[in-house]
């Protein structure tokens, strides 16, 4: 079982953006320390209290100096928001830069907001993504970029540095709608969610596995890879009272940054193709609800390292993950924060050393 680090620094309950900045180069260097496996940046814009992490390419450079072993990647890079050239050779530098621990994740975007003061039509979102993917990945595989589509145009053009990893650095993919999942899961990217409680994911896995199925594809790197906010304390009750007010916070604001935001923006009007699904099964779903109702869910891991040791568990009974992504920010604050990563390192995931995928074969 794997365990990693998601990083999306809010200013909201936290600080000064330049408080923000200090903690997480503290805890790049902290994660790399503690063994987890990897270290994931979000890329959100324009709204400080929810993220400030507009360009998670600079986190990584940073931490690919600053750390030994762990695993680096984007969670995730929005590609209608980029240069596909750009994102070749950034993704090449900062394989180079870190030795080959580049880990590539992608998505369509989200955020009408964001869309709207980019100039973007959200609308194009999914095949300006597609596009965009497979012109960087047959960069990345032959050292030149050359692509002529609908939205994506490129001339013959050599991309260096060239990637260590080889044919590319390993993708991952945020996928909600039923399209999405069936899409990372015909090309075998672990699909990345964030909005999913465990009764929704398991449906989520069942389509996952049934495209798999269909494609031919054998699942190598795992299937549903759910992101879940995370607090361990000495007790429950020490957890809950941390993570409490913090988690029903957050979690109102992200329903309103991303579905009725989303709804309500002049760039991207409800009902836009190919976000129905979201528009419906999106955090307002809990909005308002208490911390408890959240834990239920498994929307939220809060508790003593024991109580979350079952509440993993109940992950992975529900979605088969073998890769747990730990959004430790949201339901702490920066005094408890690294004292929440410190107890589970050191006494959650030592009970989940074995490797759920072999296990399993």
């Amino acid at each position: 079982m794997e365990f990693s680090v998601f990083i999306i620094g809010p200013t909201a309950g936290q600080g000064s953006e330049a408080q923000v900045y200090d903690s997480i180069l503290r805890e790049i260097r902290l994660a790399d320390e503690l063994g987890f496996d990897a270290l994931w940046f979000a890329e959100h814009h324009f709204d400080n209290l929810f993220s400030t992490s507009p360009s998670p390419n600079l986190f990584l450079a940073i931490a690919s100096q600053t750390t030994r072993r762990i695993k680096i990647g984007t969670a995730i890079t929005v590609l209608p928001f980029h240069s596909p050239t750009r994102l070749a050779e950034e993704g090449a530098m900062l394989d180079r830069l870190s030795n080959g621990r580049f880990q590539w994740g992608i998505g369509r975007g989200i955020t009408g907001h964001e869309f709207h003061s980019l100039g973007l039509d959200a609308a194009n979102s999914w095949r300006t993504f597609a596009e965009t993917h497979d012109a960087v990945i047959a960069a990345w595989k032959n050292g030149r970029m050359e692509y002529e589509g609908a939205f994506v145009k490129v001339p013959s053009t050599e991309i260096a540095p060239r990637v260590v990893q080889q044919p590319h650095p390993p993708v991952w993919m945020t996928a909600q709608s039923p399209s999405s999942v069936e899409w990372a899961a015909e090309h075998d990217y672990p699909a990345m969610q964030i909005g999913e409680d465990l009764a929704a994911g398991a449906g989520q896995r069942e389509r996952y596995e049934a495209a798999a199925g269909r494609a031919g594809v054998k699942i190598r790197r795992g299937g549903i890879v759910p992101l879940r906010m995370v607090c361990v304390a000495p007790t429950d009750a020490e957890a809950k009272a941390i993570a409490g007010d913090r988690v029903v916070r957050f979690w109102d604001h992200t329903a309103r940054t991303t579905a009725p935001v989303f709804s309500q923006s002049p760039g991207a009007a409800a009902g836009t193709a190919g976000y129905e699904y979201w528009l419906k099964q999106n955090p307002s779903r809990f909005q308002g609800v208490g911390v408890d109702r959240l834990i239920e869910a498994g929307l939220v891991l809060a508790g003593s390292p024991g109580s979350v040791i079952d509440q993993v568990r109940r992950q992975v009974e529900f979605l088969g993950c073998s890769h747990l992504m730990c959004d430790f920010w949201r339901p702490s604050g920066i005094e408890e924060r690294e004292a929440s990563m410190r107890l589970f390192a050191e006494q959650v995931m030592p009970a989940f050393a074995q490797d759920v995928r072999a296990a399993a074969e």
